[in-house]
């Protein structure tokens, strides 16, 4: 995957996470979050 793509994706689940309210949503966002990571490690 284009890491320049994963960081963006990254920044916008930080955002989404720091106004999230329900813990299912915040679950959600941190799967999304370590996927994305998952992806530029590799």
């Amino acid at each position: 995957m284009n890491p320049k793509k994963q960081h963006a994706k990254l920044l916008k689940l930080q955002t989404k996470a720091e106004t999230c309210l329900s813990r299912k949503e915040a679950q959600k966002i941190i799967r999304k979050a370590d996927k994305a990571n998952l992806k530029l490690s590799s």
